[in-house]
Parts: structure tokens; sequence; C-alpha cells
């Protein structure tokens, strides 16, 4: 299994983007099963939806949020993750965004793999397999 994050999400879908060229080859592996059933969250669907609206349009927006609802699975993040992620926010020696510790949350509880991320941050987690 591999969980996506919202930078390659956004990456694939700006053709300007550094990793744009990678973000295609992910994705297509992805779609072709390379790594197992693909994965994301509530709060990347809300992060690379505001962020398209925000530098681009509400119509792009759009488009892109289903594109990801079609072609991904969705995990909502409950009570229990959400707690879970803000102690680690709290606790963790790293400089990861809240959002980023639910990543690792997910990761180690559903025991996913691999996590498409252009975010250099993960790859000082032994226990997460960086995509990049």
């Amino acid at each position: 299994m591999i969980f996506i994050d919202a930078s390659v999400f956004l990456a694939k879908d700006n053709l300007s983007d550094v990793h744009h060229q990678k973000a295609l080859a992910i994705l297509e592996d992805v779609e072709k099963d390379k790594y197992g059933s693909a994965l994301t969250s509530d709060y990347i669907f809300n992060e690379v939806v505001g962020v398209t609206c925000r530098k681009k349009s509400k119509e792009k927006a759009i488009e892109l949020g289903r594109k990801i609802l079609h072609s991904t699975s969705l995990l909502n993040i409950n009570d229990h993750l959400l707690e879970k992620s803000w102690n680690l926010f709290i606790e963790s020696g790293f400089n990861f965004s809240l959002v980023d510790c639910t990543i690792i949350i997910v990761n180690e509880i559903l025991k996913i793999e691999f996590l498409a991320t252009f975010d250099k941050e993960f790859k000082k987690i032994k226990e997460i397999q960086v995509v990049d």
C-alpha cells in the first residue's frame, strides 16, 4: 500500500513544478498497482483542494479534487488518529506539521509500506519508505 502526500498531487497538476515529471511517473506506477492500493487522507485532500483554489481557481480545484476522489481511497482522520497525531506533533523532535504527523501515524497504524512525497523531512523516519 502507498500513501500519497499533497506534494505529489500538486506537482502532477503543475507543469512548472520541479517535481512534475517525477509526480507523473509515481502516479503512473500507482495506477499500475506497483505499490498496491493507494490511500490519502481527508486532510491531504483538503490541503490539495485549498492550495489549488488559492493558487489557480475554484474550477481547477474541483477538477483536481474529482480526480483524486476517483483514483485514490480517502481515509478520514478520526478522533483517535488526531489525538495520536497531536501528541506526536507536541513531542516530536522533528519539524513536522500536524498534517505531516497524521501521515506518520496513519502509516504506522495501517502498516503502510510506502509514502509518495517530495517532503524530504519524511526521510528522517526510518519506518517510512519514501517514494520520490
